[in-house]
């Protein structure tokens, strides 16, 4: 009877210590989305720094209103915008200005702060005036410029790279490929297959020869955003929970507040809000047009903290 007993005991502290266990866990892991809120909400914000003139640091100054002790932070992506892509008939290169030099050389104090607060930060690829541009690679030149993208991603801990195809002046040189949005999808694929580029994104905008990609380019995007305005539809082939359909040049207020506020309204199943050229100074007004329609009733706040560029 006594060994019983004991039996029965142990096996009543067992199940207990088991079942406390699992309240843990779960307390833990309610704890960690509730914190976590900026990789798991939809649509997500991504926003282009201009970084010739503006600290990367103060897009990580946006919160949910209500979530002061411990922020809610809003940006999703930011995108350091930009680095280059400069060539020749028989070669092509990887370009940072200075700018983007010693936001790379400095990622402890102007990336990693952002990556803290569960902010993705991506490399912000354009063309360069050389006559040589994303679409109109040799393949030779696709698996160099690829591995160099991948490498510089990869080395820098950024969390993937977002491509803009304007200012190549294609043309200019004679002897390249004729561009296409096969080429550039060619360049899509060949970086996404590399695998230090694995766990990374890979965005575009819509516009130039992006507008041709194939299904093989548009399957290995993570996110794409059209040349600005408020009701554009996915391209064919690529999902609504991958695209943006609200795009928003802040600099030049367009669109205007009552087209984003009447877009919002309508924007269920679009994974991503972008807003190109966001500046130092309080953006929160321009996100709570949209906010509170596309977040379940939450609201922006702006800590009225503003890193100057001093690099």
């Amino acid at each position: 009877m006594k060994n019983y007993l004991l039996v029965l005991f142990m096996a009543l502290f067992i199940a207990s210590c088991s079942n406390n266990e699992d309240l843990l866990t779960e307390s833990q892991n309610t704890e960690t989305a509730s914190t976590r809120a900026v990789s798991l909400k939809t649509p997500k914000l991504t926003t282009y720094i201009e970084t010739n003139d503006i600290n990367p640091l103060n897009m990580g100054e946006y919160y949910f209103t209500g979530t002061e002790a411990e922020k809610d932070y809003v940006v999703d992506h930011v995108i350091l915008f930009a680095s280059n892509i400069r060539g020749t008939v028989s070669t092509v290169e990887l370009y940072h200005n200075p700018n983007q030099t010693y936001i790379l050389n400095h990622k402890n104090t102007l990336v990693q702060p952002l990556q803290a607060k569960g902010i993705k930060v991506l490399l912000g690829l354009l063309g360069d005036h050389t006559g040589v541009g994303f679409a109109n690679l040799t393949s030779s030149q696709i698996t160099s410029f690829a591995n160099q993208v991948a490498d510089c991603v990869y080395d820098n801990g950024l969390d993937g790279v977002d491509f803009d195809d304007e200012y190549a002046e294609y043309g200019k040189i004679s002897g390249t490929p004729s561009p296409s949005g096969t080429n550039f999808s060619a360049l899509i694929t060949a970086l996404r297959a590399n695998s230090k580029m694995s766990g990374k994104l890979i965005t575009a905008f819509h516009y130039g020869y992006a507008t041709g990609f194939n299904q093989n380019a548009k399957n290995a995007l993570d996110y794409m955003w059209p040349n600005f305005g408020t009701d554009w539809s996915a391209p064919s082939g690529f999902a609504d929970s991958k695209w943006a359909s609200m795009s928003i040049q802040y600099t030049q207020g367009y669109p205007a507040d009552w087209q984003i506020q009447e877009a919002a309204d309508y924007y269920d199943g679009y994974g991503a809000i972008m807003m190109f050229n966001v500046r130092n100074s309080d953006a929160s007004g321009k996100m709570n047009n949209f906010a509170s329609r596309v977040w379940g009733g939450k609201t922006v706040s702006y800590t009225g903290t503003s890193y100057p560029k001093n690099y």
